[in-house]
């Protein structure tokens, strides 16, 4: 005999449990594909090293000088002097965008979510500083303390100077040579 119930379809109790469990499994998940998309960090570190890349190859290109200017944080800014006079600064313009050449890693390009810190060293001194010159083909890199609007000579570029990039746990540093200028990526 048949009862007069159907037997299709889910309880409220079910479909409870099944968009519970749902809620339970997203909410785990969209931190972790939020905020840790290393492709981020990766295409940070590219920035960097392409601005600190294009800032040795400009000083070659004018004979002159550049400035590399870190102290605000979440960017990275190159500025250049043919004559290298602290009154004849001018922006360095990125070739592909004619504009400003300005790493910024606080801006929507990067969700704010990838930190830089300018970590620029000098032998004997564990102080980090913001500020580079780029002082013609041969010579060393030298290293300027923070004092705005007229920063001071702090020394010759040291090892292990160059840029971290963070990403929630993540972290990657663009390593500067202090002696041939050259650039590492991780």
């Amino acid at each position: 005999m048949k009862s007069g119930h159907s037997s299709r379809g889910f309880t409220l109790l079910e479909t409870l449990v099944a968009v519970v469990l749902i809620g339970i499994v997203a909410l785990a998940a969209i931190p972790l594909l939020s905020s840790q998309n290393p492709t981020k960090l990766d295409v940070a570190a590219a920035e960097v090293g392409n601005a600190l890349r294009f800032a040795s190859s400009e000083v070659e290109r004018i004979a002159g000088c550049a400035w590399v200017e870190g102290s605000n944080p979440g960017h990275l800014q190159v500025w250049s002097s043919a004559v290298c006079d602290k009154n004849n600064w001018g922006a360095v313009s990125d070739p592909l965008t004619k504009r400003a050449l300005v790493v910024d890693t606080s801006g929507p390009a990067f969700s704010g979510q990838v930190s830089m810190a300018v970590k620029f060293f000098v032998p004997g001194n564990s102080t980090a500083y913001t500020r580079l010159l780029i002082y013609g083909p041969g010579t060393q890199l030298q290293v300027y303390d923070n004092v705005t609007p007229t920063p001071n000579f702090v020394g010759l570029l040291g090892p292990g100077s160059g840029v971290v990039l963070t990403l929630g746990p993540q972290s990657v540093a663009v390593a500067l040579n202090e002696i041939t200028w050259l650039v590492t990526l991780p």
